[in-house]
Order: C-alpha cells, then structure tokens, then sequence
C-alpha cells in the first residue's frame, strides 16, 4: 500500500474549495468558505462531497454547518463544479454571557435562536496529483 491510498479503478481523488454567503437576519449574514472532503470522481460522473464547517463569526456568534454537494456539473473548458446549499444549525439571536470556558447550558427562560439558509457553488478543484506523478 502507496503512502496515499487510491482507488485507480476510479477517477483519482480531488477536493473543491467552497465559499456562500448566508441568508440575513436580523441585520447580519455570514460567510461560509472551505475545502470539501475528497472523493474520487471525474468531470462527467455523478460524484459528489461531503462539507462541514464553522460559519464566520458575526453580531456575536457563528453556525455550525453541513452538507453534502450535488453531482458534478461539467464547465466548456472541461473541468466541473458542484452546487451546495443547505441550512446553517441554531444558534442564539444574543449571545449567552460566558464567564468560563465549556459548554454552557441556558437555564430558566428561552432566549430566541435562528438559522441561516445559504446556496453556492464550489470552485476550484484541488488537491489533484499532478499529471504523471
């Protein structure tokens, strides 16, 4: 077994840099940006990635997020892309006041939480062998 392990009956293994911004509220969006996790797949098959991440930090919090890309969409000049969209997770409208590090736990009443929808496409590919490596 090779120092990278690959499927060559396969489409050799590739990554995409995303980036989407969220949709408002409350007077705020955020940014979404990343890598995709690799997958083996080739310009014309109906591949697809997984994402995750952190969404930037904006009036005071972020969102986790993920998802998982739509099939590859083939480009003129013969590469290809993938569209993502998806829901951010809850996260509080106003941040709790944390005194300590750790998970803090809300007690009494409920403070009001939001999501965020957000729709791109990825761009380019990365993370390819270089031709005749």
């Amino acid at each position: 077994m090779g120092l990278y392990p690959s499927d060559w009956a396969q489409a050799p293994a590739h990554a995409h840099a995303y980036r989407a911004r969220t949709s408002g509220f409350v007077g705020h969006v955020h940014l979404i940006e990343g890598f995709s996790q690799p997958a083996n797949g080739s310009n014309t098959d109906d591949h697809i990635h997984f994402y995750s991440g952190v969404t930037s930090f904006e009036n005071g919090h972020y969102h986790r997020y993920y998802g998982m890309t739509g099939p590859a969409i083939l480009r003129k000049d013969g590469t290809h892309y993938h569209e993502i969209d998806g829901t951010t997770y809850f996260a509080y409208t106003e941040s709790p006041s944390i005194h300590y590090g750790g998970i803090v736990y809300v007690s009494g009443g409920r403070k009001e939480r939001h999501r965020h929808s957000y729709r791109g496409v990825t761009r380019e590919v990365v993370g390819n062998e270089p031709l005749g490596w």
